[in-house]
């Protein structure tokens, strides 16, 4: 008889990575989000010792997620820059929920089918 595996609890990293389609790198950058508020592109990218576009690729990924929020800051001599923030804690959960509800449906009308 085969031994079944114990499952490992998700947390809420895991279900992120899961509902939203995010990486390591992603799930970093928004770990730095969390824990220093706003920030531009240049302070994650040095706080996590990687290039400006790695972390602009994971702010935009985060960003269409909903999970975190880019506000444009104008500078007093012209030009511009972007900076970025968490989502409200629950506006997060509520689009986790959300995504949860849409997969289960999805299960289950794929388990209806004949």
């Amino acid at each position: 008889m085969a031994k079944q595996r114990k499952a490992k609890k998700p947390n809420c990293i895991d279900i992120l990575n899961c509902l939203s389609d995010l990486n390591h790198s992603d799930v970093e950058v928004y770990q730095v989000l969390k824990n220093d508020g706003i920030c531009d592109v240049e302070h994650v990218a040095k706080k996590l010792n990687r290039e400006r576009s790695t972390i602009y690729r994971s702010l935009q990924r985060l960003s269409k997620s909903g999970l975190c929020v880019k506000k444009t800051k104008t500078l007093s001599k012209g030009g511009y820059y972007h900076v970025y923030s968490c989502n409200e804690l629950n506006h997060v959960k509520e689009r986790m929920r959300s995504c949860i509800d849409e997969w289960y449906d999805h299960m289950e009308q794929t388990l209806n089918k004949k």
